[in-house]
């Protein structure tokens, strides 16, 4: 009979797991954005825990199987040795079980780094490498300036030169030890431009940080509130206007609703004028500039890299975008220029689930 009921409880702690793991595929399915948003277990998420609960439930069940087993073969002989292995082994098996639960639980996805969208940089940049990001527009025009999220434009790690063979000499030809930052190069006048560039930017785009103010003047949302690039917003009859890196007409503002729950202008993108300039540098190493290949924009605010156009049925295919690069400006970033705002990589708060302009259309009915 004890034997039945464990079994029973096993088989009822596998329909719960397998019921958790169902509902995690839909939640998956429903929201593109939610595996970038979420650690590898998250037991604060409903479905997670149901797969927990559930394969907890089987593994006590088992467990209590074995003590029963154990108990009536009297495993290990009736002695104190007996004893202590039908005492000590089933405990220190379901504390290591527990303990692996935990290190899953608190253990970080490295995928939540990168998004869905490949991009190379200009050329002169420091390195070219894939990045990855999901979101999308209804046109052509739109789909060919789409950002990926982005590393920073220029890192700085130390590293140090040692006495030996390989030393290099100093200025009186003797080997040296010492550490020092990367050095970038860059002349004072191109810092002191790269500074007044983001000073005037900041400025001339306090007007929008009301969101309604950017919908009102022609900026239309095309991609979701991403992690660490955020919602991106595009003025079309901005992109060919023969206005380049002008900071009164800015070809896309970013906004994100993670930070504290509203919508909150956080930077801008600048483009190049055509999808095969190759933009100048115009601060030196400081400015960073970026492109999209073979992305594929889809209807829902939807993008994903495919191969071909033949694969990208039903939507818009965009072999190349425009090089492009965006200026934060909000505080808590690794950078003005950087490829990611820091605070919403996921940040402290989901990204929003809706457009703006629908959001704000519901909160007028």
């Amino acid at each position: 009979m004890k034997y039945r009921a464990l079994w029973g409880a096993a088989v009822g702690g596998l329909a719960i797991h397998f019921l958790g793991l169902g509902w995690d595929v839909y939640r998956h399915s429903s929201d593109s954005t939610l595996a970038q948003r979420e650690d590898v277990l998250s037991l604060g998420n409903p479905s997670h825990l149901m797969i927990v609960v559930g394969m907890a439930i089987v593994a006590a069940s088992l467990l209590g199987m074995a003590a029963a087993w154990m108990a009536e073969r009297r495993l290990g002989g009736d002695g104190l040795p007996g004893a202590m292995v039908r005492g000590v082994s089933l405990p220190v098996i379901s504390i290591v079980a527990g303990g692996s639960i935990w290190l899953a639980s608190t253990a970080e996805d490295g995928s939540h780094d990168h998004g869905t969208t490949d991009h190379v940089h200009a050329p002169g940049t420091p390195e070219d490498h894939p990045h990855d990001s999901e979101g999308g527009p209804g046109t052509q025009d739109s789909a060919a300036f789409l950002v990926a999220r982005q590393g920073s434009a220029a890192g700085v790690a130390t590293h140090g030169h040692t006495n030996g063979a390989a030393a290099e000499e100093d200025s009186m030809g003797e080997g040296s030890a010492h550490t020092h930052g990367i050095e970038v190069a860059v002349s004072g006048e191109q810092l002191l431009a790269a500074g007044k560039f983001a000073a005037a930017v900041k400025e001339k785009t306090a007007k929008y940080i009301d969101v309604r103010e950017a919908l009102t003047a022609g900026y239309v949302q095309i991609t979701p509130d991403l992690p660490g690039i955020a919602a991106h917003f595009i003025r079309s009859d901005y992109q060919r206007d023969g206005h380049e890196m002008d900071p009164e007409r800015p070809e896309v503002l970013l906004y994100s609703k993670r930070l504290d729950g509203n919508w909150r202008l956080l930077g801008a993108m600048f483009m190049a004028e055509s999808a095969g300039e190759t933009p100048p540098s115009y601060f030196g190493a400081v400015d960073v500039w970026h492109r999209h290949e073979n992305l594929c924009f889809t209807a829902g605010a939807q993008v994903r890299t495919t191969a071909s156009a033949a694969e990208c049925r039903g939507g818009v295919f965009v072999k190349a975008t425009a090089y492009q690069m965006h200026v934060w400006v909000e505080p808590g970033g690794t950078g003005v220029f950087a490829h990611d705002y820091a605070p919403i990589s996921p940040g402290a708060f989901a990204g929003a689930t809706q457009l703006a302009a629908s959001e704000l259309r519901a909160q007028v009915r």
